[in-house]
């Protein structure tokens, strides 16, 4: 008996086989689909609710140290950081200039208020005319600002407002470096600081600044009333009132070191000044432990004058017999060094700069800071 032999036709498999082929490619295809959208949409959440990637500086860039009107940050490490102060208004073609190339290195720029009235109208008649000539915006030169303003939008009413914070570089004092010097004794009162502008002692850049005419008023009261003894910096062979006689010292301009020591023999600091961004000699008095009289009136530092902490209040001739009294009756409940230790100073005014810098600056060299400086 001959046995059968069965054969199946290829036909129907193949075209089962090419069903099943064309099922799988089409399931992954599917999947593949499914993972692409949630990975978009993924993108879009973090896009959305995050800030933008921070951009590396560029390894070509060096940060360049510089000079006025422009001021360098620094981390703290003492490493530059690739972001500028305007500090100043332009003086010359050049400081155009070197803004210009700043920019075109890829480097940022923050405005900050040091110098007078800056970036407002600068009041002092004796100032460099070049800016207002010039006419530079430079509130649309820097894309953030620190400031010493009460009313900043009065200084920096552009529209939209740029992003700004209370904060001056006085208020990075090291007050590690700045301890008082417990071997000197005290000797005086008061200190006031007015460099004179010329031989005559004519009205000058100074004597505006330093408010000189209302501290003769002032002083007449200061040594007539309260026969205090005092230090004057800079008025040497000014003429001041008669009752200053005998116990007011005129002095010259000093080295560095010669006027913190001579600072530290004075009990408080008088300073009438209006026209001024922040004192560096307030910071500097409040960190030897010394109280202050300001001006009320005063462009800076104003926030760091805490009456009955760190010093008093004052408007004119008027009223500074109520702030002298408060400061020479009740001296020693002053604390204006543990007040600035622990409000101001490299470390905390110094982490505010820097969180505000890392907040503002996507592309900031050094984005891990923990406090930046201006001065180091």
């Amino acid at each position: 008996m001959k046995t059968k032999i069965y054969t199946i036709p290829l036909q129907p498999i193949i075209t089962i086989l090419l069903i099943v082929l064309v099922v799988i490619l089409g399931y992954i295809v599917y999947q593949k689909s499914i993972e692409n959208n949630k990975n978009t949409n993924i993108s879009i959440e973090s896009f959305q609710s995050s800030s933008p990637t921070p951009t590396p500086i560029p390894i070509s860039i060096t940060i360049p140290k510089v000079e006025f009107p422009f001021k360098n940050i620094y981390d703290d490490n003492g490493e530059l950081i690739n972001v500028i102060l305007l500090a100043a208004p332009f003086r010359e073609k050049k400081h155009e200039e070197l803004y210009e190339t700043y920019k075109q290195q890829g480097l940022s720029f923050c405005g900050i208020s040091s110098y007078l009235e800056f970036p407002g109208v600068i009041n002092n008649p004796y100032e460099d005319q070049y800016h207002k000539q010039q006419n530079h915006d430079y509130i649309a030169m820097a894309s953030t600002w620190l400031h010493c303003f009460r009313n900043p939008e009065q200084y920096l009413s552009k529209q939209p407002a740029v992003p700004n914070i209370l904060l001056t570089e006085a208020d990075l004092k090291d007050t590690d470096t700045y301890k008082p010097n417990p071997s000197i004794q005290k000797e005086y009162d008061f200190i006031y600081v007015c460099l004179k502008d010329n031989e005559k002692c004519d009205s000058g850049w100074q004597s505006y600044n330093r408010n000189w005419d209302l501290a003769k008023k002032c002083l007449i009261i200061m040594c007539q009333k309260y026969k205090l003894k005092g230090i004057i910096i800079g008025r040497e062979n000014c003429p001041i009132t008669e009752f200053c006689s005998g116990i007011v010292k005129l002095l010259p301009f000093l080295p560095f070191n010669e006027f913190q020591a001579e600072m530290q023999k004075c009990r408080f600091l008088f300073v009438p000044n209006v026209s001024d961004a922040s004192p560096r000699v307030i910071t500097e008095a409040l960190c030897y432990n010394m109280p202050v009289l300001v001006n009320y009136n005063i462009v800076g530092g104003w926030h760091n004058v805490i009456p009955g902490i760190t010093g008093e209040f004052f408007n004119d001739e008027n009223d500074i017999s109520i702030s002298i009294e408060k400061i020479t009756t009740n001296y020693i409940s002053y604390e204006p060094r543990d007040w600035f230790v622990k409000n101001r100073g490299k470390r905390n005014s110094g982490s505010i700069l820097a969180k505000f810098l890392i907040q503002h600056f996507t592309n900031i060299n050094n984005p891990n800071m923990a406090y930046a400086t201006i001065t180091i």
